[in-house]
């Protein structure tokens, strides 16, 4: 070699060499070598080359032109375009770049060298006569270091001229300003193609490949913004901030590993960085790594003071631990800092609950609700706790508040559909829960709501389709399946009913509406003993219980035990006076007895007055007029029952016997 640079050197401008040199210096700016130039593996290069042959163990940012040979060594980097007529590349070498092979023989690197203006060099200053004592002294330095020295010298003096002017400056800054503005009003696009025309005027400005980087994290191209920030960060090692960049893209890659690792380098060029340790205690609470994500946090606390999130994050990490009192006075210290963030109130309120304190946890919730009445998250939280309380009007009205930010909240109408058929509001329900349904096809809350409440009105066919879905999409719901059982009983599926209960019974065994719909089944196949089997025990378990006394009093009267049947029933009807299917039952049983006949009639009455298109109701009066003696009257009741529904043989039963059997006298 007739030159070498040793690592360490730093140099900028212009390079023109001659001979072959092996270069283990940083460099930026372009480099005119007339043989062999070999970049060895501490080498730096951000500029072009031209040269005969160049050889790569280091690292060079920008394009190679060589009039012979390029040879890419293993372990080596080469970001840039190449044109050479040969081309080795080692295994283990990295290129990003395109090649193109030469066909004919260019004019020489010697021949263009001749050609070109070179920059003339500021005037040196003359070097001091040096005294006759130093002479011996620097006699040697001057055998060790002559050729380099004397290439080193050209290099500064010729450097000089473009020092502080290189190449494109002028025009690079402002592209990188306005590009950078762009980026921060979010035109991405715009800000990609000025970034690219500043990498025609420099491709060693770290600045360009970060501001890329920028883009394309924000588009969520990940691997591509790691790629331009690896090339910020090898034109500049030092830039902490690069850093961060990157561990971010490998964060959302779900590259975890690596983004610990930069942001670490990151926190060795600069200790202080508190969003660094931030966003590292966040990467270790993901990997349940507790305590190393509390001491970074409280690093990043400590380093900035006025970071809520840091606080925020170190609540979460003691909720996690189940330590609430450490986790409410951070999310309080939070708070503080940035008291116009309603996430933070609802947090404090949950913390509140989960330590106990409800009195201030629903303050905190009435106070986030009314201090940010546009915030739907803090509206559902409030109608969600009104809700599981069970207070309907508080709730309904603070769901009608969460509505009106978000009309199509499918959980907000579903909640509002409950809440209406709880209310009896049985429109409003319907349209509620029709749209929850049309939102969320696949939520079985609604559908099951919904079914419910179609099978209340009669609408049994729709009933049986919504309940149907409801089971399908969640077969855990007990209370789904009882209520299909219900709608097939009486749509005379007594099988596919059985079926229904018994599923509803596997999930709550001792829940007697789920009893009384099994036993209410076994009773329409007559197995009448079966029934009661099942249904005293609970009987006498729940004495206050209406429906299961109702029950009983069925499956008796089934029997034709019309006595005991009325004992049971005129219980119920104590405990529950408003049922209008007790009502008409008593009646009905006063009737076949012949017994309190005028207290039959007044309990008929009312059943008639709140539903008088129920064909079971009318059936009951018309058998009071019969057993009264008042045979055309109930004639013509039964024949109602019958306009309602044709093809039922009992009516018509009913009306053969009141025209053909004479009543027995009351008793």
């Amino acid at each position: 070699m007739d030159s070498y640079f040793e690592k360490g050197i730093k140099l900028k401008g212009t390079l023109w060499i001659k001979g072959a040199v092996h270069f283990d210096a940083e460099f930026e700016g372009e480099i005119y070598s007339s043989d062999h130039f070999v970049v060895g593996k501490s080498g730096k290069v951000l500029g072009n080359v031209k040269t005969r042959d160049i050889t790569n163990m280091g690292f060079i940012q920008g394009n190679l032109f060589a009039e012979n040979k390029v040879s890419l060594m293993n372990d080596s980097r080469l970001v840039g375009d190449i044109a050479t007529y040969h081309l080795v590349i080692d295994e283990g070498s990295n290129f990003e770049g395109r090649c193109k092979m030469a066909d004919e023989a260019p004019k020489t690197v010697k021949e263009e060298m001749k050609t070109l203006e070179r920059p003339i060099p500021k005037a040196v200053k003359k070097p001091k006569v040096t005294r006759a004592s130093d002479s011996a002294t620097d006699k040697k330095k001057e055998t060790q270091w002559g050729k380099v020295a004397g290439i080193v010298v050209v290099v500064l003096a010729i450097g000089g001229v473009t020092w502080f002017t290189p190449r494109g400056e002028g025009e690079l800054e402002p592209l990188i300003q306005n590009a950078n503005k762009l980026v921060t009003e979010k035109k991405y696009t715009d800000a990609e193609t000025i970034f690219k025309k500043a990498l025609d005027v420099s491709r060693v400005d770290a600045r360009v490949y970060a501001g890329l980087g920028d883009i394309y994290f924000a588009d969520k191209r990940y691997n591509d913004s790691l790629a331009q920030f690896q090339r910020a960060i090898d034109l500049n090692p030092a830039n902490g901030e690069y850093r961060i960049k990157q561990a971010k893209s490998y964060s959302s890659k779900g590259q975890l590993k690596e983004a610990i690792e930069s942001y670490k380098l990151a926190l060795e060029i600069d200790p202080k960085q508190a969003i660094a340790f931030y966003n590292l205690g966040l990467l270790y609470t993901e990997q349940e790594k507790i305590d190393e994500a509390r001491e970074a946090l409280n690093m990043s606390v400590e380093l900035d003071s006025n970071s809520y999130q840091s606080h925020e994050a170190l609540s979460q990490l003691y909720l996690r631990e189940n330590k609430i009192a450490p986790a409410i006075a951070e999310i309080t210290a939070a708070i503080k800092l940035e008291a116009k963030e309603p996430r933070l109130h609802l947090a404090l309120g949950k913390l509140l609950l989960d330590s106990g304190k409800e009195k201030e946890a629903v303050k905190a919730f009435e106070e986030t609700a009314k201090a940010f009445p546009k915030n739907f998250s803090a509206q559902i939280r409030l109608a969600d706790w009104y809700y599981v309380k069970g207070m309907l009007d508080e709730s309904l009205e603070t769901y009608q508040v969460a509505e009106s930010i978000d009309s199509n909240h499918p959980l907000v109408n579903a909640r509002l559909g409950k809440i209406y058929a709880d209310k009896s509001q049985q429109k409003k329900a319907h349209l509620a829960l029709e749209k929850a349904i049309k939102l969320n096809p696949e939520d079985a809350e609604s559908h099951y709501q919904l079914g419910k409440l179609v099978s209340s009105e009669g609408k049994l066919g729709r009933a049986q389709s919504l309940l149907s879905n409801a089971v399908a999409l969640d077969a855990n719901n007990g209370a789904a399946h009882y209520e299909l059982g219900d709608v097939l009983l009486r749509r005379g599926k007594v099988d596919l009913a059985e079926s229904a209960f018994k599923k509803a019974l596997q999930l709550e065994a001792k829940n007697s509406d789920f009893i009384m719909g099994m036993a209410m089944a076994l009773v329409e196949q007559k197995k009448l003993d079966r029934a009661l089997k099942m249904l005293l025990p609970v009987a006498k378990k729940e004495a206050d219980n209406p429906k299961i006394l109702m029950a009983v009093c069925n499956v008796y009267t089934k029997k034709g035990y019309f006595t005991t049947a009325t004992g049971y029933c005129e219980k119920s009807l104590k405990l529950n006076a408003d049922d209008y299917d007790t009502m008409n039952r008593l009646a009905w049983l006063y009737a076949k007895k012949s017994a309190k006949l005028s207290r039959a009639l007044e309990l008929s009455s009312k059943t008639l007055k709140a539903h008088p298109k129920r064909p079971e109701y009318i059936d009951t009066l018309s058998e009071i007029l019969y057993v009264q003696g008042e045979t055309d009257k109930a004639m013509e009741k039964i024949k109602e029952a019958i306009n309602l529904v044709p093809n039922n043989p009992y009516y018509k039963q009913q009306l053969w016997k009141f025209k053909n059997v004479a009543p027995k006298p009351p008793a």
